[in-house]
């Protein structure tokens, strides 16, 4: 009889936390892009081609958009424009892939080398302010923590499309 009301207990809790869980993650992602939109503001750069920029700095043979794209879980289409909007400051430079030249590879050019570096420069330095306000173990419980909602995350997901796949839907 205990069980069943702490499984009941346990229920009603989960029905309200992921409302509050979705709701915190969404305002969390917002006002983090929105804060490194405002670091970036100087700079004329939105937060996913922040992302692209350093994706292509720490990528120095290049990637194919699709690629960035889906690692950077940005939407290919918006990936493409992305890649428009570099290649006309110059920052970067499209070109054929070395083994395929059906596909096209994407790198970052000097010019975009350049500030690839100086707004991750920015954003290490914002992200290392932020530190100072953890202790230590504080940080490493946070990221802990991080690591295993990720983990949970994509272990429910894979787990939901192996159902999808199985007819479960």
């Amino acid at each position: 009889m205990e069980q069943e009301k702490q499984k009941q207990d346990h229920t009603e809790d989960a029905l309200k936390l992921p409302a509050d869980f979705r709701e915190e993650q969404y305002l969390h992602t917002v006002a983090s892009e929105k804060r490194h939109e405002l670091l970036m503001a100087p700079y004329g750069v939105s937060f996913p081609v922040f992302r692209t920029l350093v994706y292509l700095m720490q990528h120095p043979d290049g990637a194919a958009p699709s690629q960035i794209a889906d690692d950077l879980m940005i939407l290919r289409q918006s990936m493409t424009n992305i890649v428009d909007s570099l290649e006309k400051q110059s920052l970067v430079e499209r070109s054929a892939h070395p083994n395929d030249r059906r596909r096209i590879i994407v790198r970052l050019l000097p010019k975009g080398l350049s500030l690839a570096r100086t707004l991750f420069q920015i954003e290490n330095d914002y992200t290392q302010r932020i530190y100072r306000h953890f202790t230590k173990q504080e940080l490493e419980d946070y990221y802990r923590l991080m690591r295993k909602m990720h983990e949970a995350k994509e272990l429910e997901l894979n787990q939901i499309l192996k159902e999808y796949e199985a007819g479960h839907v």
